[in-house]
């Protein structure tokens, strides 16, 4: 029997076409099963699209707050603020640099020992800090400064594989070549100072590093003891100044009286002695007495011989030593003073004996 000849419905399209038709038909039979499933799954990928979006802005606005909260610690320089961020806004960028700002300010304060607890904390509870690198190459300074270089170097390494082209890595690499320098290695040192700039041509440390080249070629510098401070002098205490002493009062000098010069032999001698007697009666009355004339008495009577009749000057007796100061009188009270009557004056006493000097001889009138 002969075959049919190929009719255009048996051509690969048309079966296409078919295959295509009866597929779509399996599609759309499938989603008018599922339609509920299939709404379910569109609305539960909405939901949780929304909640990434909020949970990002979340964060986002968390980031913010532990941000301004970091920034008001560490204007203040204070290690309980910066602990606060820690503890309010932990496992966030802003609290891993609050402890890395509080390792710093343990730093500045002397306490090596708590800033490298702090570093260490640091890095085990913020591995992935955008800082991390910071925390390893400051927590090898420290052990490099105390001594501790197997660990110093460890850190240094650790800063160069986390960050080979970090900006503390050229510095991290200086670093490894101090330590191979004191170890008594110059050739690594060398090698380590030059690998600083070649291998990160344009870092700002490319002149310490030439530094340490050029003093590599001359020797290790004698290391020179920073001087002791000088104690400070203690405070003196202020003396309070002395009131000067009150001078004590000094006694008065007594007031010597010299003794009356005695009578004259003749007449007028009488006569003057009368009115002397009345004048001295006189000055009683009024209440003042007139004191005989004070200084040298050898020269006051011996001017007055010249119109009178010579006197004998009397020598006043010598005081004894045991003999206590007179007493000044006391000033007579002020009564009218009687009268007096006409009487005889007493007769002097006795004088002391007069000097061997005779008196002047008086001019004749």
């Amino acid at each position: 029997m002969a075959e049919k000849p190929n009719t255009p419905s048996d051509s690969p399209v048309e079966e296409v076409e078919a295959l295509s038709a009866s597929e779509a038909g399996g599609v759309v039979d499938a989603i008018d099963r599922h339609r509920t499933k299939i709404l379910f799954a569109v609305l539960a990928g909405a939901i949780v699209f929304c909640g990434i979006l909020v949970a990002g802005q979340l964060k986002k606005q968390k980031h913010l707050e532990a941000s301004a909260a970091y920034t008001e610690a560490v204007s203040k320089g204070e290690i309980a603020g910066l602990d606060a961020v820690t503890v309010e806004y932990p496992g966030s960028i802003p609290a891993g640099n609050a402890l890395l700002s509080k390792a710093e300010i343990q730093i500045r304060q002397g306490k090596s020992e708590d800033a490298a607890k702090t570093f260490e904390t640091f890095l085990a509870d913020y591995p992935r800090h955008p800082r991390i690198a910071q925390g390893h190459f400051a927590l090898g300074n420290l052990f490099h400064q105390s001594g501790d270089t197997a660990k110093a170097k460890e850190r240094y390494d650790k800063t160069i594989e986390i960050q080979p082209d970090g900006e503390l890595t050229p510095l991290a690499r200086i670093r490894l070549g101090d330590l191979a320098l004191e170890a008594g290695d110059k050739k690594a040192a060398d090698q380590h100072y030059q690998e600083s700039y070649t291998l990160h041509p344009g870092n700002p440390f490319f002149e310490y590093a030439q530094e340490k080249i050029e003093l590599l070629k001359i020797g290790t510098p004698a290391v020179v003891e920073r001087p002791k401070p000088e104690p400070k002098p203690e405070p003196k205490a202020v003396e309070k100044p002395s009131e000067p002493a009150k001078p004590k009062a000094q006694p008065k000098p007594a007031e010597t009286k010299p003794a009356q010069a005695p009578a004259p032999a003749n007449g007028k001698g009488k006569g003057k002695e009368n009115a002397g007697a009345k004048g001295n009666a006189g000055a009683k009355g009024n209440g003042k007495a007139k004191s005989a004339p004070k200084g040298n008495p050898d020269k006051k009577p011996a001017a007055k011989a010249k119109a009178k009749a010579p006197e004998a000057p009397a020598t006043p007796a010598e005081p004894k030593a045991t003999d206590k100061p007179p007493v000044a009188p006391a000033k007579p009270a002020a009564t009218t003073p009687a009268k007096p009557a006409a009487k005889t004056p007493e007769a002097p006493a006795t004088p002391a004996k007069p000097e061997a000097t005779p008196p002047a001889k008086p001019e004749v009138q």
